[in-house]
């Protein structure tokens, strides 16, 4: 009876290690793309992580932005890509650590129709149209960052896809858009339809935090997979949809301090945690 039970503590022993050994260590990005899409352009990263670390990687796609945000504030995620500004916050509230970087600045332009006599500067914003993505895109958070009486702001429209806020403004939907530099001068290649109101100062490119229930060890094992040949094959789909093809670069955590105060203005960050900051009033 006691060499049975040995025998078939030995045989579960065998089959359940490999899930004992394997840490689930959960990936995300934004909810920007489908979960189609999201699934070509991340679920690459996350299997060759799990490849090369032994680790189990698991790539899981947010429905939308109140997911994201508040499971990035339960600390649920332990490798993000994303916009600069939640880079910040991740490092100065939840101790992330920045791994790799888009090698594009990421510059934003708030623009308007060419023929619009009305606008001229930012001063003549307030109480026109402005289209943005929604809180909290950064691109949003920067341009509405110059107007901070409450009695004097622009009237957001929400439109999803840099291409539409440029058809937005340019069909009088809108009176002012914001999208990136790269972005505009793609759709202003052959025309020359609008014109730049303001050019925000360029800042670190999206990139890769690692959270904190990854070891040292890990986080250096990740950084240098993700850097190598074969990583940039694995980011090919990423490098494609976000570098122009580019090759991915190693990110410093202090090139990014100082983005994460325009999340001052989405209602759902806060910065308890941040030393540099009194308490976010939501």
């Amino acid at each position: 009876m006691k060499k049975r039970y040995i025998i078939t503590s030995i045989l579960c022993f065998v089959f359940w290690y490999p899930q004992i050994a394997l840490s689930d260590y959960i990936f995300t990005a934004p909810p920007r793309e489908s979960l189609e899409k999201g699934n070509r352009v991340y679920k690459p990263i996350s299997e060759y992580l799990t490849k090369v670390t032994g680790e189990r990687f698991i790539y899981e796609h947010p429905d939308n932005w109140e997911e994201y945000s508040s499971k990035m504030h339960a600390e649920h995620y332990d490798l993000l890509f994303d916009g600069p500004h939640f880079v910040d916050w991740r490092i100065k509230n939840l101790g992330h650590e920045a791994l790799i970087k888009l090698p594009q600045l990421f510059r934003f332009r708030i623009i308007a129709r060419k023929d619009n006599p009305s606008i001229s500067s930012l001063k003549d914003i307030p109480g026109k149209t402005a289209c943005a993505p929604g809180t909290p895109n950064f691109g949003m958070l920067s341009m509405f960052s110059h107007f901070t009486d409450p009695n004097k702001q622009p009237r957001h429209i929400k439109v999803k896809g840099w291409g539409n806020v440029y058809q937005a403004v340019l069909s009088n939907k809108c009176d002012v858009g914001v999208l990136p530099k790269t972005s505009l001068a793609k759709f202003e290649k052959d025309v020359n339809n609008v014109k730049v109101l303001h050019t925000h100062l360029p800042y670190p490119g999206q990139g890769f935090t690692a959270g904190r229930r990854m070891s040292p060890k890990l986080i250096d094992t990740v950084l240098k997979a993700l850097l190598s040949d074969d990583g940039q094959v694995a980011l090919m789909n990423l490098r494609k949809r976000y570098a122009a093809g580019e090759e991915l670069i190693k990110a410093n955590s202090e090139e990014y301090d100082g983005v994460r105060f325009v999340l001052k203005r989405a209602s759902n960050f806060k910065f308890e945690k941040d030393i540099d900051l009194p308490l976010a009033k939501n």
